[in-house]
């Protein structure tokens, strides 16, 4: 009977839960206690559930337990799903590192089991195994023989020439699996030696004297590929020219005029005047012809579309299009080269983003050298916000922030002018956190409030007048130690909801950071953005050390917490944020019975309208938010009671919508003679008296 019961200590069995966790937090111990429960489908569900962040290879530990049980038939396929499981730019990964495990792969494959799962899996590496992938090209059916491809392509391994040419002529049409064909095609192209350029333009030569629609896609593939190209990379484009088929497919066509586009191939120019006559594509000819032509090129185009068999509509709509450019062509070009500069930035981006996680050095030092060549440009909110970006990269991700300050007063530098100083607040939070000074932080804290008046008037008034009070709270508690207490209005809240959306400039938490991971984000402020909103679901025993740490005056906490409050708010952060406002003296906007007035959106509205029968501007004016009664003041006052009083009867259908939380919404008709219109009035609890915050 005793061998019935439980060992004693034993462990309990994992669940799918414990397996989710176990991937989610990256965990190979855990992941090594699954393996020996000898449970398949556990082990898929924590691989399927692995957490890599931004790494794009495997962990040492996590490697070495794959090869250890690569020969168990029961766990090596869920740990091999570990590997390659995303693709970029050609390169598949998670990728592996080892001799030792890319031995165990290429053994499977070439003993030709389950090619394309292996096949997949051995190229996911940086290792210098190309000749033995060449040598593997002969064997291999044409889905895993295009993994290879797709590999010795991207690597530019002239060697695999050969191979490749050997592999496409062996291949049919007709059992062209996974376009294998089209990949030989670009691993060529990439290749981009005297002998793989030449085999591209031999193959389109051959391609030219056959009339199946294959041959034609096979065409259009090799323009679509090339146009992918470098401008002056070869083929040069006379060459790739003289090789095409004499006749080309829809298809086709508009790979060609996209190649002469993307590489701004000028000596293109008569095949585009071509396009426009002989082709279905005149429009992306059209395009193509303003998109690197001259005046003279075209008035060339104007005259060719006479000679297109087009419809009369398409014809003129194409003609205002090279006349909109021929009126004002010295304006037009401007434009024109204004966009292809932006085009160009944004690709340098992208390829700088590849640095980023594998070489974040060469990452920070290629977009500083890039934004500061575009400092010659205008001033920019696009400019300052990537300036901002990188500072912030600089600072939480290299540890630099002397070299994070310089990149936030370049961003000063180049925003728009007039505009607020969100720069000088990122100086004045390294000055703070970093560099432990005060004084120095509270100078950028008054850089900031002095970059910018909004208008009394305007509509930014009301959000203004929110940030200078928290950027006072901040320089009152570094001069004079005192922390925020007292009212919290819609305003406030308003303000910390734009320190969350600055979030998006300062370098994001990718991916979101897991609650334990938050304790050891070194203080700042901007954490309270880039870990927005993960530090929502912390405990409140960790959530409210959180923001001590990174927010010790509690300005922008209260207001965070506040704005939780009135969306329907998690226990946690109910019970951090009523510990908070009760601990630090706080009233917040909907904590008070309020004006009985007031007393629920219904109520607001029928004062509202009796107000405005009244033609009392004042009254009116007391059922809107702070915010809404500095836009509307201007207009009620200049109004006449009698125009009070006509808007009010404009009003002739009010019905509540659904509610959430502090927030209500009413559909609202108005009435002007025959003519109706539907609106929406949104209501906000504010200090306990519903008040309209729009309409």
């Amino acid at each position: 009977m005793a061998a019935l019961l439980p060992i004693a200590g034993a462990a309990a069995a994992l669940t799918e839960a414990d397996a989710v966790r176990i991937g989610r937090e990256a965990d190979v111990t855990g992941l090594r206690a699954l393996i020996g429960q000898r449970n398949q489908a556990l082990i898929y569900r924590a691989g399927t559930s692995w957490n890599f962040g931004a790494v794009r290879e495997l962990a040492p530990a996590l490697e070495t337990l794959i090869v250890e049980h690569y020969a168990d038939p029961v766990v090596q396929r869920p740990l091999l799903g570990l590997l390659a499981k995303s693709l970029d730019r050609f390169e598949r990964y998670p990728k592996y590192r080892s001799r030792r495990l890319f031995e165990l792969l290429y053994a499977d494959l070439k003993a030709g089991r389950d090619t394309q799962h292996y096949a997949i899996r051995i190229i996911a590496t940086d290792l210098a195994v190309e000749p033995e992938l060449v040598a593997l090209l002969p064997q291999l059916d044409p889905a895993a023989a295009n993994e290879l491809v797709m590999f010795l392509g991207a690597r530019k391994y002239a060697p695999a020439v050969p191979a490749l040419l050997a592999l496409q002529a062996r291949v049919p049409h007709e059992r062209n699996t996974n376009q294998m064909i089209e990949r030989v095609d670009w691993a060529l192209l990439q290749i981009g030696t005297p002998a793989a350029v030449q085999a591209v333009l031999e193959r389109l030569r051959t391609l030219g004297r056959s009339r199946t629609q294959a041959a034609g896609y096979e065409v259009w593939h090799i323009l679509n590929y090339a146009s992918q190209l470098p401008t002056g990379s070869p083929p040069a484009y006379a060459e790739l020219a003289a090789a095409l088929p004499a006749e080309l497919n829809e298809s086709a066509w508009g790979g060609l005029i996209q190649l002469i586009a993307n590489r701004k191939e000028t000596a293109g120019l008569p095949q585009l005047l071509r396009a426009i006559t002989q082709s279905p594509k005149a429009d992306e000819a059209v395009d193509a012809l303003l998109a690197i032509g001259e005046p003279a090129d075209w008035r060339a185009g104007r005259a060719a579309l006479g000679a297109a068999r087009l419809a009369a509509e398409r014809t003129a709509l194409l003609q205002k299009k090279l006349d909109a450019a021929l009126a004002d062509p010295a304006r037009f070009v401007t434009h024109r080269d204004q966009r292809d500069s932006e085009r160009l930035y944004a690709a340098e981006k992208r390829r700088l983003a590849a640095f980023k996680t594998t070489d974040p050095g060469r990452y920070g030092a290629g977009m500083r050298a890039l934004l500061e060549r575009q400092e010659t440009r205008a001033p920019s909110e696009a400019l300052m916000k990537d300036y901002l970006a990188l500072g912030s990269f600089l600072r939480f991700t290299l540890h630099r922030p002397d070299d994070a300050t310089a990149a936030y007063e370049a961003a000063s530098r180049v925003r728009p002018q007039d505009s607020f100083d969100l720069a000088a607040i990122a100086v004045a939070d390294v000055q703070r956190f970093d560099k432990r000074d005060a004084r120095k932080a509270s100078e950028q804290y008054r850089r900031a409030l002095g970059s910018y008046r909004a208008p009394v008037q305007s509509q930014d008034a009301a959000f203004f007048a929110g940030l200078r009070r928290w950027i006072e709270h901040e320089i009152d508690y570094l001069e004079r130690g005192r922390r925020f207490a007292g009212a919290l209005g819609p305003a406030d809240m308003q303000t910390a909801f734009f320190w969350l959306a600055l979030g998006t400039m300062h370098e994001p938490i990718h991916p979101p950071p897991e609650p334990q991971a938050l304790a050891r984000l070194p203080a700042s402020q901007l954490q309270l953005a880039r870990a927005f909103p993960a530090m929502l679901e912390l405990a409140p025993r960790e959530m409210l050390p959180f923001f001590e740490k990174h927010d010790p005056a509690g300005y922008l906490t209260a207001g965070i917490l506040a704005t939780a409050l009135a969306k329907e708010p998690s226990p946690y952060v109910k019970a951090a944020a009523e510990q908070f406002f009760r601990t630090r003296g706080i009233r917040v906007p909907f904590a008070s019975a309020g004006d009985a007035r007031y007393a629920s959106p219904e109520k607001t509205w029928a004062a509202f309208l009796g107000a405005a029968k009244k033609g009392n501007a004042g009254a009116m004016l007391e059922c809107f938010t702070s915010g809404m009664q500095a836009k509307l003041e201007p207009l009620l006052t200049r109004m006449s009671a009698d125009e009070l009083r006509q808007m009010g009867a404009s009003f002739v259908a009010f019905s509540m919508q659904e509610a959430s939380g502090n927030y209500r919404e009413a559909a609202i008709v108005r009435q002007q003679k025959d003519r109706r219109m539907a609106g929406i009035v949104t209501f906000v609890n504010d200090g306990g008296s519903w008040k309209i915050d729009s309409m």
